[in-house]
């Protein structure tokens, strides 16, 4: 996303200046604050994952996101989704998520897409500069890294089941989800379920390494997944085998 002249010396002026940012700045650097005031997350998934993703980019202050979900919620979703409350039961799970963000950074452009990956326009995708993959079935998630891979797109991936969460950085060219999912039959979720903590402490990994792409930070490149398992207290880090860059 190239905003013009006038809007980058505005978007400076607000990575240096906004009290929101200030305590982002040890972390990000004020050219890193700027540069996430400039990007374009697409958040493919308005969840249990998506639901903390968005509301951290936008703290973080992500310029423009871009979620899609064609759900409404149901009390199912009130165990571990940030966005879904007895309020929120019955409406759209895009209405919600705008509603949040307006009242937590309303300098946070949200549009939403009630639909899949497959509604998501073209323009968006010329304009996304990042991908959150926060969906809830293997075929989804083939289906968007092979979209992201068409569309030269950096992916997120990020996953749950029980107490165990994997977040991976896809590369365009890449096949680490069809490493990591050779078939696309139902994933462990189904079975071990997915509690609150695990939900939200995958989404942050998910959320830190994309804004670690966003602002430019040095990061490998070798089909790498993070592997989480709360139950042990064990965390993996391990590089695929597979073809691509």
């Amino acid at each position: 996303m190239s905003p013009g002249r006038d809007g980058v010396a505005m978007r400076e002026a607000d990575a240096h200046e906004a009290p929101r940012y200030r305590r982002n700045l040890g972390t990000l650097g004020a050219d890193g604050q700027t540069r996430l005031l400039a990007s374009h997350g697409l958040v493919v998934g308005l969840g249990g994952l998506g639901g903390y993703v968005v509301e951290q980019l936008a703290r973080s202050g992500l310029g423009r996101i871009t979620g899609v979900d064609p759900d409404v919620f149901d009390e199912t979703n009130l165990n571990r989704q940030l966005l879904a409350t007895v309020a929120t039961l019955g409406r759209r799970k895009v209405d919600a998520a705008r509603e949040r963000l307006a009242v937590i950074n309303p300098a946070c452009v949200f549009t939403g897409v009630a639909g899949r990956h497959s509604d998501v326009p073209e323009a968006v995708w010329s304009t996304a500069d990042i991908v959150f993959d926060c969906l809830d079935t293997i075929a989804d998630r083939l289906d968007l890294a092979d979209t992201c891979a068409r569309q030269t797109r950096i992916l997120i991936h990020g996953a749950v089941a029980g107490w165990y969460g994997q977040v991976a950085v896809v590369w365009p060219g890449q096949d680490v989800l069809a490493t990591i999912y050779p078939e696309r039959g139902p994933g462990w979720e189904q079975e071990l379920g997915t509690p609150p903590f695990t939900v939200a402490l995958t989404a942050s990994l998910m959320v830190a390494q994309g804004i670690k792409v966003l602002i430019g930070a040095p990061m490998p490149r070798d089909r790498r997944v993070e592997f989480i398992d709360l139950r042990e207290g064990r965390w993996l880090t391990t590089s695929l085998r597979g073809s691509g860059p």
